[in-house]
C-alpha cells in the first residue's frame, strides 16, 4: 500500500471548505454585497494553495512526484512526465490557484 501524501489533509479541508460555502451559498441565497461566499472560497483556494505548496515540497525532497502524469493517451502512451514537467504544472496550478484567492480575498472598493 502506497503511503499517503503529507498534503492530503489540506486537500480535504480546502474541499470540505468549498462545499460547506457552496452549499450555504445554495440554501441562503446570500444577495450580491454578501462578502462571507466570497471569503469561504477564497479561504478554500488558500488551503489548496498550502496543500500545492506541501505537496511540491514533498515531491521535489523526494525527487519523485507522486502525481503520474501523462501526457498523451492511446495505444502507445507516452512515459510519466518527468520532474520538471511536474514542478511546471505545480507552479501553474499554484499561480491560478493564488490568483483567484487574491481576486475573492481582496478589498472591493467603494463606488461613489
Amino acid at each position: 500500500m502506497a503511503a499517503a501524501s503529507p498534503a492530503t489533509p489540506l486537500v480535504w479541508i480546502a474541499l470540505g471548505l468549498g462545499a460547506a460555502t457552496l452549499l450555504a451559498w445554495l440554501i441562503l441565497r446570500p444577495g450580491a454585497q454578501a462578502s462571507w461566499p466570497r471569503i469561504g472560497f477564497g479561504i478554500a483556494l488558500l488551503a489548496f494553495c498550502a496543500a500545492l505548496v506541501l505537496q511540491l515540497a514533498a515531491d521535489l525532497g523526494s525527487g519523485a512526484s507522486t502525481l503520474h502524469l501523462r501526457l498523451s493517451r492511446g495505444i502507445n502512451p507516452a512515459p510519466v512526465a518527468s520532474l520538471r514537467t511536474m514542478v511546471a504544472c505545480y507552479l501553474a496550478a499554484l499561480a491560478a490557484a493564488g490568483w483567484g484567492a487574491w481576486k475573492l480575498l481582496r478589498p472591493r472598493g467603494r463606488e461613489g
